[in-house]
């Protein structure tokens, strides 16, 4: 920055020499400048008019050449930091929201974290790199100014009070303004990606409804209000620029007229000094005036920063935890038990989960049972370790289940939920979660399509397991969703399986393809199934029985079964309707 500070300042001069040469060559020949000029070099072009405009002509476009070829590299490494600190923030808050426990993800909108991620060019581009641009600016404008002040530092010294003190009122009336509108487009921005996002996310429910015309009216009831924000921001930013150019212009015209009517100078000298005047204010000016405009993105970028170091700020815990928590050996033999459990969710005196006491031994196929809202959900994600116990411990084998061992944990877990994630790649990528595609075993995605009972659609596919499945899943039917699940859950060759309801949402036909497929694996794994119809869980060993967050019985599935039936005639109902669809 500082050699291209100097460079521009080379550069001015020698459009000014440059201008007297042309002007008034007689004069500059005799001048001290090109006697020194004569005692470095031998040149003989020096002597003539015609030789000394040709030269300095020369020398100003090599300067130009020179300078613009450093400031292009000064301007790389300003985007390319700009650009690195985004990166850089960016995987700080995505991967700190990963390390945020799971209990936390229940209490935010997805897309405000979105937004927060996106938002790190506000760091990057809005904050890091005007601050650069206002240094560099800064270094130019004073280089240039000290050598206008040597050549005439009357003029020079009233140019810059007059500028210099403008700029600053200016900026102080304004910035006030700033940072009002500042804030409040930024809330409107956080509403209009949210109604976006639910909409987008909703699209099958918002067309069955026909509520189209709702979530739009909502959208635009945002998306005006910001409009005319937006606006008075590109007001007050421009605002600073517009006033300042005109009062430079008006400082360089009357110069000019102080100079021609004060000063007794020759005519080589006049254009020479007007020249500088001249192109120092065309690059002195719009210097000012970026500075200003970096300001004014400064401030307009502070309302979405201050939103980031928010939750910067809330995730260091988590994330340094998180950098330091080592792999813990982990193994499971025997089995899994619960010891007077409780759990209740953030800011919530109510306990969903209630001194629960159980064991799972090693192999066994346990079904666990109980109307909506009886805490179902929550004991598997207890189980997997997602949640914390407030109460109680976690034992697998004689170890207790702490943050510590969690991720030795979960690599020994499959998890099949009742409504998988599936994401817009080939089936082999989404078997093979999280997993770049030179790096999935291929012969091994096979294997556990074959175990999922797959190979009666993969065939019908168009590349195999290389076929895109769509967002969603799309391309594929509920059962078939249900199958990927089972075969990415197989992929890490789970030792414990959970089907969290994985049948719920299926037709009786897919349901009993899928319990054939579940119980595939009984004897080989131990399975964990979470059911809500009750012939799901008909081919366990033992069933749990939640009621209200509590054990209501434990044991052999016909007692368990028949008791549960008794007491809940509507769910029996349900699923005698289910057998004769």
């Amino acid at each position: 920055m500082f050699v291209v500070a100097s460079l521009e300042t080379i550069a001015l001069g020698s459009v000014a020499f440059f201008a007297s040469a042309v002007t008034d060559p007689a004069n500059v020949l005799t001048s001290k400048y090109v006697y020194f000029m004569k005692q470095i070099i031998d040149a003989e072009f020096l002597n003539s008019a015609k030789g000394l405009i040709i030269g300095s002509g020369l020398l100003m476009f090599f300067i130009m050449i020179v300078k613009n070829s450093i400031k292009a590299v000064a301007n790389y490494g300003i985007a390319k930091f700009s650009g690195a600190a985004e990166a850089y923030f960016g995987n700080i808050l995505l991967d700190g929201f990963f390390k945020m426990p799971y209990q936390w993800h229940l209490s935010q909108n997805s897309a405000d974290l979105i937004n927060a991620i996106q938002w790190r060019i506000y760091l990057g581009r809005y904050f890091f790199q005007p601050c650069l641009g206002i240094f560099n600016d800064t270094l130019m404008i004073s280089i240039m100014l000290i050598a206008l002040c040597v050549v005439q530092p009357t003029v020079s010294f009233v140019v810059l009070i007059v500028l210099g003190s403008s700029a600053y009122f200016i900026y102080k009336v304004i910035r006030k303004q700033l940072d009002k509108v500042a804030t409040i487009a930024r809330d409107y921005q956080l509403l209009i990606n949210k109604e976006a996002v639910m909409s987008i996310q909703g699209i099958k429910d918002v067309k069955i409804y026909g509520c189209e015309d709702a979530f739009s009216l909502k959208y635009l009831n945002n998306a005006v209000p910001f409009s005319k924000i937006f606006g008075l921001q590109k007001f007050y930013g421009d605002a600073p620029v517009l006033i300042l150019e005109t009062i430079g212009f008006g400082m360089l015209c009357l110069s000019i007229c102080i100079m021609i009517l004060k000063f007794d100078i020759t005519t080589a000298s006049m254009t020479g000094t007007m020249a500088l005047l001249a192109v120092t204010a065309w690059k002195v000016l719009p210097a000012v005036s970026q500075i200003l405009n970096s300001f004014s993105s400064i401030r307009t970028s502070l309302p979405y920063i201050r939103t980031l170091i928010d939750y910067i700020t809330l995730i260091e815990p988590s994330y340094n935890n998180g950098k330091q928590t080592q792999i813990m050996p982990f193994g499971f033999l025997n089995s899994i038990q619960f010891e007077n459990v409780c759990f209740s969710y953030q800011d919530n005196e109510v306990e969903v989960i209630q001194d629960l006491s159980f064991k799972i031994n090693k192999g066994e196929t346990v079904g666990v049972i109980g109307t909506s809202g009886a805490g179902k959900s929550t004991l598997v994600d207890l189980l997997i370790g997602l949640l914390k116990p407030v109460k109680g411990t976690i034992y697998i084998d004689q170890q207790v289940l702490t943050k510590d061992n969690i991720a030795s944990w979960l690599k020994i877990i499959g998890y099949v939920p009742q409504s998988p994630y599936i994401y817009d790649e080939t089936l082999a990528q989404n078997i093979a979660f999280g997993l770049d595609h030179e790096k999935i075993d291929r012969s091994l995605v096979r294997k556990c399509c074959t175990m999922a009972s797959m190979d009666d659609f993969i065939d019908n596919l168009p590349d195999n397991i290389d076929s895109f499945i769509g967002e969603r899943g799309i391309k594929l039917s509920g059962g078939q969703q249900q199958r990927v699940a089972i075969a990415r859950a197989l992929y890490r060759k789970p030792q414990v399986m959970i089907f969290d309801e994985a049948t719920s949402s299926l037709d009786t036909k897919s349901e009993k393809s899928i319990q054939k497929t579940i119980y595939s694996f009984k004897g080989k794994q131990t399975l964990i199934i979470i059911a809500h119809r009750l012939t799901t869980i008909e081919g366990c060993d033992k069933v749990i029985w939640l009621e209200k967050g509590s054990i209501k019985m434990l044991g052999e599935v016909k007692s368990v079964l028949e008791k549960y039936k008794r007491e809940n005639k509507s769910d029996l109902g349900d699923n005698l309707f289910n057998k004769h669809c």
